[in-house]
């Protein structure tokens, strides 16, 4: 079971204050607060929310997470399947905190640092996996969440590159009166996907013949051969 490793990953804080602070915050194009790429901590705080709404004022932090695969060893030739994030978070995560990922548009070709500029580099219309009831791990043990198939096409590009939020950021809707939730990972141990990968039978005619499934070139079945003559399928 083939497993990746992220070569970038990192996050970044956003706050604003005031009137409609959560919808400042969550709708801005760059964050204002710390942008940590690459960390070996054992204890980051990864993914929350810090919300406060009041007759004295509003508060807002939100914190979101970037990570970017190179799968471009399998972007063909392969049907990948049971793909996963793999992670190691602790015991400090919020009970019941829920996350959507979504697909990323920062980190480059899985090459490049997070900057203050990508805090809205996402596309929350394409979304790889969590949910309303998909809660980060409230555990000391490594961990993981299922991706679905369209994180799988993504394999295609060479690069899955993954943006987490807290469920209620990526809405943004909710009971939004007060709320502390966090999601913690340890750093120590980089995140990674892991998957099965099959190599993809040879496709194309050979001598005018359509391979097919229980058919065999010299004796070898058309689900083994990959290339003819370096030709792939």
């Amino acid at each position: 079971m083939p497993t990746i490793n992220a070569s970038k990953y990192g996050y970044m804080i956003n706050t604003a204050d005031g009137s409609g602070a959560f919808a400042t915050a969550r709708n801005a194009s760059s964050a204002n607060g710390s942008v940590v790429n690459q960390s070996t901590s054992n204890f980051q705080l990864t993914v929350g929310a810090n919300l406060g709404f009041s007759s004295k004022g509003d508060t807002a932090t939100l914190r979101r997470t970037w990570w970017a695969f190179d799968v471009s060893s399998y972007a063909s030739g392969f049907t990948i399947t049971d793909l996963q994030i793999q992670f190691d978070p602790t015991t400090n995560t919020t009970t019941n905190f829920p996350v959507q990922i979504v697909k990323s548009t920062a980190q480059g070709n899985a090459d490049t640092n997070l900057s203050d500029t990508d805090w809205d580099a996402f596309d929350n219309n394409t979304l790889y996996g969590g949910g309303s009831t998909t809660y980060w791990p409230d555990s000391n043990s490594v961990s993981t969440i299922d991706l679905n198939s369209t994180a799988i096409a993504a394999f295609s590009t060479s690069y899955l590159k993954i943006c987490i939020q807290w469920y209620f950021d990526y809405t943004g809707t909710g009971s939004l009166v007060t709320f502390n939730g966090a999601g913690y990972v340890n750093y120590g141990y980089t995140p990674r996907i892991t998957f099965s990968a099959a190599a993809s039978a040879y496709s194309k005619k050979v001598n005018g013949i359509t391979a097919s499934s229980g058919q065999d070139l010299n004796n070898v079945s058309y689900s083994d051969i990959s290339k003819v003559n370096g030709v792939a399928g």
